[in-house]
């Protein structure tokens, strides 16, 4: 190689490793801002911190379903070394957590605004954080997703609903409220390594502290629903029954006061449990509900203008579009001319046959609809059935009859309890709902729920001639079974055929009673039905749960007996 293609290739190398040293001056130097800027943000992230899940309550603040919340110790480098207490910190924390001296001596003097010292710390370490009082040295609350607890085991399992692992409601009130009750993370800028996680080498910040749920309070009662869940079960028992339902409503709000579903389970248990269980069938399933639907029949012709004493046909066979209409017991004798008051106190299908052909379909059906029959109660529970009700201009003659006695109609408890809160309040319906109130961590109300007028079906006259038929049956009718010592009570029994596969099936029957309490002052509506008890009969099977649902529900209220009537009953009256 001659001596100048040598001297070329010499300059040639230094000017590269001249642009090459030149380059790294400006990045070290001049542009350094810019790629530390790059740099950080390439390895910067954000951590979420839980927050803790709202609880939910019953009306007396009783809780009935909450989250499990740790105690995690955090420090504020730049803060602790202003307050001068860095030596103290470092002897507590090296005492008291798991971290070796030197390593709690580096996050301090790293500086910035935030460091880990342990998650979900032990109580001793938070106890001893919480009483130094250290400026800088401080304490974050932390959910543990997935940890939630029903401490009252079975009560109100398919009404509370389930969480699932991240927190978020699934099913029930749980699910309904979840706004409310999810609380807000917290965020924490932080250095991550090359796989996601938070690195304990560098300082991080809180850019956002979590925010804990607010808590729903519900209009149930825990001693109330642990009444219902009770007395319903050992009926279910005592019968053989497959399942049943109590609503217990209060008749001058709509407040639900009881919801109990049976079989129950464990609330823990939620996700395990076959669908068919679980699901709440006072919202969900709706049912012929046979002779309580009476109630609505007799409301209806009053409204009309019909008289309570107005006599209709009631006995023997009618024949309706070539179908034969009897009543269930062969008492009357063909023709047998009886009054509104008497067909419903003895439950005569052919008389609410008569009283309906009599009034119409249309005036029936409008009626109906003003009852909350055929659309939802807008209920605070999700998965709410409208039941089954056609338009009267599909209505033959058949159809207005077998309706008037609860078949060829289909209704939820909470839309039959909904529809006799109506008759129970002077002819005013509210809609019903299970939240009464919504608060903060602290206790101040973020929320209150006020009741909401959906209709006037019928007037206060009506409403109180009605509430006194009611009493006329569970005095001398078909629901003497439903009497509760010291008041006097009125309501409607109902035994209806279960259809299977379009067919009603002989010998399954649902037996039900749906009443008020103190009838003369009406405070609760309660509906009680047994799905496929040993024997068929509303009032035999369903007014006794009644009468003792009604009795300790009365105390809970602090609604007084009647001193006259507790008289009467110590003398045989009941």
């Amino acid at each position: 190689m001659s001596k100048n293609r040598v001297v070329l290739a010499f300059w040639m190398f230094a000017g590269m490793a001249g642009l090459l040293a030149g380059r790294l001056v400006e990045i070290q130097y001049l542009e350094h801002d810019y790629y530390l800027k790059r740099a950080n943000a390439q390895q910067l992230g954000e951590v979420e911190i839980p927050a803790l899940r709202g609880e939910i309550r019953d009306r007396n603040n009783v809780v009935l379903a909450t989250s499990i919340a740790r105690w995690s110790v955090a420090v504020n480098p730049d803060q602790l070394q202003k307050s001068g207490d860095v030596e103290k910190a470092v002897t507590l924390l090296t005492e008291a957590s798991s971290l070796k001296e030197n390593e709690i001596r580096s996050l301090i003097q790293r500086g910035g605004t935030f460091a880990w010292i342990a998650r979900k710390a032990d109580d001793e370490l938070t106890s001893q954080v919480s009483e130094a009082r250290i400026k800088g040295l401080f304490l974050l609350k932390e959910a543990s997703p997935g940890k939630r607890y029903y401490p009252k085991d079975r009560l109100a399992a398919p009404l509370l609903g389930t969480t699932g692992v991240d927190d978020q409601g699934l099913d029930g009130l749980e699910a309904y409220y979840e706004d409310e009750l999810a609380g807000k993370p917290g965020v924490l800028k932080a250095f991550m390594d090359r796989d996601g996680w938070a690195t304990m080498e560098e300082p991080a910040a809180l850019q956002r502290t979590a925010e804990p749920g607010h808590n729903v309070i519900l209009t149930i009662d825990e001693e109330i629903q642990f009444a219902a869940q009770e007395e319903l079960a050992q009926q279910v028992k005592k019968y053989d029954a497959e399942g049943g339902i109590v609503v217990v409503m209060d008749a001058r709000n709509a407040e639900i006061l009881a919801m109990a579903v049976n079989p129950d389970f464990p609330a823990s248990d939620f996700a395990k449990v076959p669908a068919g269980i679980r699901r709440n069938r006072c919202v969900t399933d709706p049912y012929e509900p046979g002779s309580t639907l009476k109630v609505f029949l007799g409301a209806s012709a009053l409204d009309c203008g019909v008289k309570e004493t107005e006599r209709f046909l009631s006995g023997g066979v009618l024949m309706v579009n070539g179908w034969d209409i009897h009543n269930a017991g062969d008492e009357l004798y063909p023709g047998a001319m009886e009054t509104v008051r008497d067909i419903i106190t003895h439950s005569y299908n052919v008389g609410t046959t008569s009283i309906a052909l009599h009034i119409g379909k249309k005036a029936y059906y409008e009626h109906l609809l003003e009852f909350g029959f055929g659309k939802t109660s807008g209920i605070d529970l999700a998965g709410e059935s409208e039941g089954i009700l056609s338009p009267a201009s599909e209505w033959a003659d058949i159809n207005t009859a077998t309706i008037s006695f609860g078949q060829g109609v289909a209704c939820t408890p909470v839309q039959l309890c909904s529809a006799m809160q109506a008759i129970a309040n002077g002819g005013v319906r509210l809609k019903p709902h299970l939240a009464l109130a919504v608060t903060d961590e602290e206790g101040h109300v973020v929320k209150r729920e006020e009741p909401e007028v959906l209709g006037r079906p019928v007037s206060p006259e009506v409403a109180r001639e009605m509430l006194d038929i009611l009493r006329n049956v569970s005095e001398n009718g078909t629901g003497r079974g439903a009497r509760v010592p010291g008041y006097w009570v009125g309501g409607k029994t109902g035994t209806a055929q279960m259809a299977v596969n379009g067919v009603y099936a002989p010998g399954q029957y649902i037996a039900s009673f749906l009443g008020v309490a103190p009838v003369d002052d009406p405070r609760i509506v309660v509906l009680v039905k047994i799905e496929r008890p040993s024997v068929q009969w509303g009032g035999t099977v369903a007014a006794p749960v009644f009468s003792r649902v009604v009795e300790k529900a009365l105390w809970r209220l602090g609604v007084a007996p009647d001193d006259h009537l507790m008289d009467l009953n110590k003398r045989g009256h009941a």
